[in-house]
């Protein structure tokens, strides 16, 4: 076998010798061929990378030593050896059993420092036990890589019982013609070890956390929170300045500032606006999640706190303050809009059909300090209207213009001079229009105004979604006309999951109408996972997704629209190989989206 062509032909014909009766390739090896053959996979040496800084002292490599160690002398003169790898496949320590072995490894670059993920060396006891998460065998002429044939190998994964993610593959790999049927179940055996001593590191770690926290408390200083990816401790001042909520804003901050730094000063505005500066120290080791002390010191009096959901939901979206939502994008799209409205003049709202855009052409104006805008639909423009709106702008009238993609085209010429005169008066003008792929989308009116804010699709922010939601259905429960001192219904747990793992193609106006349907399930109460439409009830997992997931299925969920759907260019976007996009997909809940290869 001597590349690509003879690795597939291979496949090929072993299915066929198993359709005639003969023994082929297991099923589980079958699926790992055919995913190696989609991503274009080119299983030689060639394509084996090498790092040299291979970590030597991480919370993965400290847990496991202990146990390589007892495996070593364990197996001191077996025909075996045993490897552990990190997340990313790649070798971080090597023990051989019979010294007879190391020649064959070397050979087959299996050492530490080489990568065995996938993408790079095919169907192997290492990259497969990664992307099938679960213990994996691998034997002779499954492995795809010529050079691994002569071996046989188990790996299976290490869990973090905190984080439940997948740090590392332990395996154990021999001749192929010293195969034992008792390989599997040691390795197995030997991670639970593994993840023990890992849980027992999170608990130093969660004391060592918890020391610092009460060394700050001690130092008078009143607001001092104590967080890590899994945990949250808060003294009375500092839960006062946030919420629940807030403390996703405030992760997001610290992996920012904190990944290669110590400490980190710097402020930070939560979502009801109270701004507070925020001093950040590490208290985790390199390479060890991270866990922090942060001390909070408000830099306005934070009395303007709302009383309850209800009123904060409406204050935040009535008041003219502030949007609803605590994501990242949100918050970036605050940013932007709080800049756009120190200046009257035309602005431009694109985005997604569905993502707010005629309520952040309402916000923009209510901060202008028009709370009455003439509100005209694009496609019923006709030349006669468009004269009166320009008398009305010479007025000083606001104006919010939407659907600009559908003027009729007899419109589009007396309209882009109002546009060009709205700009020259700097008039209280905001236009709205649907992203579209093409360019040619609303005749190319959009040129004509300037200032642009694009609203993110729901599923780049679907952090926002509690807060949504409570706006939502205080808003449905006024018009119902409910009990009026009856709470603002909230999402139960199960309910919740179930939503922030849908792709929302339909964004806020499809939540609109789901959390419609589910009210009046509920009859006003909260809202169960029963109460949701059918097509809204699956639940992937019972384990909420940590902040640092969310971030990352954002970044995925962006990249992927900004690829158009397509795997492999989102990929090449966030700089990873495809098949770590796959595996993360499957993670985080994308696997069943709808997206291209």
């Amino acid at each position: 076998m001597t590349g690509q062509f003879d690795q597939f032909g291979r496949w090929e014909q072993s299915r066929e010798t198993r359709s005639s009766g003969a023994i082929g390739l297991r099923p589980e090896i079958e699926q790992s061929w055919r995913r190696c053959r989609a991503i274009g996979v080119k299983a030689d040496e060639s394509q084996i990378l090498y790092s040299a800084d291979t970590p030597t002292d991480s919370k993965l490599v400290r847990a496991a030593r202990p146990i390589m160690d007892r495996l070593a002398d364990q197996l001191a003169d077996a025909p075996v050896t045993i490897l552990l790898a990190d997340q990313d496949a790649t070798i971080l320590d090597r023990r051989a059993g019979r010294r007879s072995l190391l020649g064959k490894l070397d050979r087959a670059l299996v050492a530490p420092g080489f990568t065995f993920a996938e993408q790079y060396a095919g169907t192997n006891g290492i990259g497969t036990a990664l992307e099938e998460r679960k213990a994996f065998r691998v034997r002779g002429s499954e492995h795809m890589m010529e050079s691994l044939q002569s071996l046989a190998c188990v790996g299976s994964p290490i869990v973090d019982p905190v984080s439940r993610t997948v740090v590392g593959i332990l395996d154990i790999t021999s001749g192929v013609d010293d195969v034992n049927d008792l390989m599997g179940p040691l390795i197995v055996s030997a991670v639970r070890d593994v993840e023990e001593r890992l849980f027992a590191q999170a608990a130093l770690g969660e004391q060592a956390l918890l020391r610092e926290f009460m060394r700050s408390k001690r130092r008078g200083n009143p607001a001092v929170v104590a967080m890590s990816r899994d945990t949250v401790i808060a003294t009375p001042t500092a839960s006062r300045l946030m919420d629940s909520a807030d403390q996703m804003m405030i992760w997001d901050w610290i992996t920012t500032h904190l990944g290669s730094r110590q400490e980190w000063e710097g402020p930070l505005r939560f979502a009801d606006g109270i701004d507070v500066r925020i001093r950040a120290r590490r208290v985790s080791e390199p390479g060890d999640s991270l866990s922090a002390i942060l001390e909070l010191r408000p830099l306005v009096a934070p009395g303007a706190r709302a009383a309850g959901p209800t009123s904060r939901a409406r204050s935040s979206v009535h008041s003219g303050g502030r949007l609803v939502g605590r994501s990242l994008a949100t918050y970036r799209l605050q940013t932007q809009l709080d800049e756009i409205v120190t200046t009257v003049g035309p602005v431009l709202i694109t985005g997604e059909p569905g993502v707010g855009k005629s309520h952040v052409a309402r916000y923009i104006q209510r901060r202008w300090g028009n709370g009455d805008a003439v509100v005209v639909d694009g496609s019923t423009l006709s030349p006669e209207i468009v004269a009166d709106l320009r008398g009305r702008l010479s007025d000083r009238e606001a104006l919010i213009l939407e659907h600009l993609d559908e003027v009729p085209e007899t419109t589009v010429g007396p309209l882009r001079r109002l546009l060009d005169a709205a700009a020259t008066a700097a008039s209280p003008l905001v236009a709205t229009t649907t992203t579209r792929s093409s360019d040619e989308s609303g005749h190319q009116l959009q040129t004509h105004i300037r200032r642009t804010v694009c609203v993110p699709p729901l599923r780049q922010r679907i952090e926002d979604l509690d807060d949504l939601a409570c706006e939502i259905m205080a808003r449905q429960m006024i018009m119902a006309r409910q009990v009026p001192d009856r709470p603002t219904p909230r999402l139960q747990p199960a309910a919740h999951r179930a939503l922030v793992i849908h792709h929302w193609p339909g964004n806020i106006r499809e939540l609109d109408a789901v959390l419609g349907a589910a009210l009046t399930r509920s009859s006003g109460f909260d809202i169960k996972l029963e109460h949701l439409p059918n097509e809204y009830r699956a639940v992937s997992s019972g384990r909420r997704m940590t902040s640092l997931e969310r971030v990352e299925r954002e970044a995925i969920m962006r990249a992927l629209d900004e690829a158009d759907g397509n795997k492999s260019l989102a990929a090449d976007r966030l700089g990873v190989a495809r098949s770590t996009l796959y595996r993360k997909m499957r993670a985080l809940g994308l696997e069943n989206e709808r997206f291209s290869g």
